[in-house]
């Protein structure tokens, strides 16, 4: 066995001192690098989390508010329109302009005994549903209107009334009238009239023409005709 001298000893005690200095150097480096990385991240997530928070808050308020004054305002409407339809306008029959001029043809029929009059160069077509009227639709083949009006008479039920949907109402010995001012939908005139009726059924009268103008001149001629509808036992002259 060879013998370790002096000087090799103080060699491999050199060697073996420089690699652990180096050790300890590199363990000094990645503690030092694990350490800073990490608490940079954390405060970063801290002042994400932070800054998310403190915008969502200010986002949310403005919203809150935006509701509860949307709500007052869809309250408002709904309690004036309320009070509107709850103020009936009573119409003096005698104000009702109507205009008889060459209203000489009558439809006749007898599941309700009715009878209605409609003007000279008017045609109609009538449905029946279990054996009883339905309705009737009356239209000009010939006149002065271009496109002609049209008019539709509808039998109703009684549960379907609601008188807070009209505004005007005119009374009259057997029967009253409810009904709104005409609508105006792109040039289509249109206005309806319920017949709130003493019998089993009432009834709904429609006009659809088109052109204010030739509806003005034209609501006489409609008046005229609801006024000559007769119904059940009905054979006195209506207003």
């Amino acid at each position: 066995m060879k013998k370790v001298t002096k000087e090799n000893r103080r060699k491999i005690i050199s060697f073996a001192t420089s690699i652990a200095l180096h050790l300890i150097f590199f363990a000094l480096i990645i503690i030092s690098g694990i350490s800073s990385n990490q608490l940079p991240k954390i405060n970063r997530q801290l002042i994400t989390l932070e800054s998310l928070q403190s915008e969502n808050q200010s986002d949310l308020e403005p919203v809150e508010e935006n509701i509860s004054d949307n709500s007052q305002q869809l309250e408002q409407p709904i309690q004036e329109n309320k009070s509107e339809l709850n103020n009936t306008v009573v119409i003096n029959p005698e104000e009702i302009i109507a205009d008889t001029t060459n209203l000489d043809q009558v439809y006749a029929e007898k599941t309700l005994n009715l009878s209605i009059k409609y003007p000279r160069g008017w045609t109609y077509i009538d449905q029946n549903k279990k054996n009883k009227l339905d309705g009737v639709t009356f239209w000009s083949v010939e006149g002065i209107y271009n496109p002609p009006p049209y008019i539709h008479l509808e039998v109703v039920e009684k549960y379907i009334f609601n008188p807070n949907r009209f505004k005007y109402k005119a009374k009259q010995f057997n029967c009253e009238w409810y009904f709104n001012d005409p609508v105006n939908l792109e040039g289509q005139i249109s206005q309806e009239i319920y017949i709130r009726t003493e019998t089993e059924e009432d009834f709904i009268i429609k006009v659809i023409m088109v052109g204010e103008e030739q509806f003005r001149s034209f609501q006489p001629k409609f008046y005229a005709i609801i006024r000559s509808l007769r119904f059940s036992e009905d054979y006195f002259e209506v207003f």
